[in-house]
C-alpha cells in the first residue's frame, strides 16, 4: 500500500486553506450581489434624476403657456397657477440639488440652474404686472418675451447637459459593473475549483488513511482467522496422515502378503506336473509357460513365449472352436486336442482351460496333460 504524502498537520492546513477560500468566495459573491443591488439603485436614481429634470423643464413650459393664456384672455386663474408652479419649482430645484451632492459637476449645474429658473419666473411676474398696468400692447412686453425665450433655451440646454452627464455616469457605472461581474464570476469559479481541489485532495488522503487503518485492522483479523484455520487444517492433515500411514502400512502388509502368495503361486506354477500355458485369446499368442510345458514341448522358455498355439495345434479349426467355448462359458474341461512338439512329434493332450485375469488382461489358462502313452496302452 502506497504511503500518503500528507501527514496530519498537512491535512489540517489543507482543510483550513480550503475553508478560507470558500469563505473568501462567499464574501466575494456577497459583495458582487451587493454591487449589483447598488447598480440597480443607481440606475433607478439616474432615471429619477432625469425624470426630475424633465419635470422642471415641463413646469417651465407649462408656466410659459399659462402666461400666454393670461396675455390673451386676462384670466386670473392662469396667474394663480403660475404662482403655484413657482412653489412646486422651488421644491423641485431643492430636490435636484440634494440629488447632486455625490457629483460635484452636477451640483454645480444644479446651482447654475436655480437662478436661471428663478429669473424666468420673475419675468413671468414682470409681464403680469406690465399687463395689469399697461395692458397687452406688445411694445410693452416685447423685451420681456425676448428675455424669456433666451432663458428658456438656456434652461433647456443646461437640463440636457445635466441629463447627458447622468447617462454618461450610468454608462461608466455599467461598464465598471460588468467588469466587476466578470472578475467576480472568474474569481468565483477559480475559488470554487481551488476549494474543491484542495478539499478533494484532503478528503482522498483521509480516505486512504482510513482505508489503510481499516485494511490493517482487517489484515489483523484475517491473520487471526488464518492462524485458526491453519491450526484446524494442521489437525485435519495430521489425522489424514495418520490414516494414510495406517493405510500404507496395510497396503505394504497386503503387498507383502500378495508377494508371498505370488511367489507361492509361481512356485506351484513352476512345479506343476502338467504343462501350463497362458495365452491371449485374441491371437492365441503364448504369454507365459511353466517348466513342465518347456520340457514337454521341447522349447526353451524364451522360444515358447510369443508362439501362437495355431503352430502347435494339428487341427486349428477345432482349436478355435474349443477357444470360443472356453470364452463363452468361462471354462472348458477335459477336452482333447493333438499338439506338436518342437520336432513335430504329435501328442494327444487332455486339456482343462479357464478364463482369468493375468497382469490386468483377460487370458486363457490352459493345463495340458500328455495322454499319448495312456491311449496307446489301452487294448484295442
Amino acid at each position: 500500500m502506497s504511503k500518503s504524502i500528507f501527514n496530519k498537520q498537512s491535512l489540517i492546513f489543507l482543510f483550513i486553506i480550503g475553508i478560507v477560500i470558500l469563505i473568501s468566495v462567499s464574501l466575494l459573491t456577497y459583495m458582487n450581489i451587493k454591487d449589483q443591488n447598488d447598480d440597480h439603485e443607481f440606475i433607478q436614481q439616474t432615471f429619477q434624476h432625469t425624470a426630475l429634470m424633465d419635470n422642471i423643464f415641463a413646469l417651465v413650459n407649462e408656466s410659459e403657456t399659462l402666461r400666454r393664456n393670461y396675455f390673451l384672455t386676462g384670466d386670473k386663474q392662469n396667474v394663480s397657477d403660475i404662482r403655484e408652479n413657482k412653489v412646486v419649482m422651488d421644491s423641485l430645484l431643492k430636490q435636484l440639488r440634494s440629488n447632486s451632492f455625490d457629483d460635484i459637476s452636477q451640483l454645480a449645474n444644479a446651482d447654475a440652474l436655480k437662478p436661471m429658473v428663478t429669473e424666468r419666473f420673475a419675468l413671468f411676474n414682470d409681464g403680469i404686472e406690465v399687463q395689469d398696468q399697461k395692458g397687452t400692447n406688445l411694445k410693452f412686453h416685447k423685451n420681456i418675451f425676448d428675455k424669456g425665450k433666451i432663458l428658456n433655451i438656456d434652461i433647456k440646454n443646461l437640463l440636457n447637459k445635466m441629463k447627458k452627464e447622468e447617462y454618461k455616469n450610468l454608462e461608466e457605472k455599467k461598464e465598471i459593473s460588468e467588469q466587476g461581474s466578470k472578475f467576480a464570476f472568474i474569481s468565483f469559479l477559480a475559488g470554487i475549483g481551488a476549494s474543491v481541489l484542495i478539499l478533494s485532495i484532503a478528503f482522498v488522503s483521509l480516505i486512504k488513511k482510513a482505508s489503510g487503518s481499516f485494511a490493517l485492522e482487517n489484515q489483523e483479523i484475517t491473520r487471526e482467522e488464518l492462524e485458526q484455520i491453519v491450526k484446524e487444517r494442521t489437525a485435519e492433515i495430521s489425522q489424514i496422515n495418520q490414516k494414510l500411514y495406517k493405510k500404507v502400512s496395510e497396503l505394504e502388509a497386503m503387498e507383502t502378503k500378495l508377494k508371498g502368495s505370488a511367489e507361492q503361486y509361481r512356485k506351484l506354477f513352476e512345479q506343476a506336473h502338467d504343462a501350463i500355458l497362458i495365452f491371449s485369446p485374441e491371437d492365441q499368442t503364448v504369454i507365459d509357460v511353466n517348466r513342465r510345458a518347456c520340457d514337454l514341448y521341447g522349447f526353451k522358455r524364451e522360444e515358447f513365449i510369443g508362439l501362437s498355439l495355431k503352430t502347435l495345434s494339428k487341427n486349428v479349426k477345432q482349436s478355435l472352436e474349443n477357444l470360443n467355448l472356453t470364452l463363452e462359458k468361462g471354462y472348458y474341461h477335459n477336452f482333447q486336442s493333438v499338439h506338436y512338439k518342437k520336432e513335430m512329434t504329435e501328442m494327444l493332450m487332455e486339456i482343462n482351460a479357464s478364463v482369468f485375469i493375468y497382469n490386468n488382461k483377460k487370458v486363457i489358462l490352459s493345463i495340458n496333460r500328455d495322454i499319448t502313452d495312456r491311449i496307446l496302452k489301452v487294448p484295442i
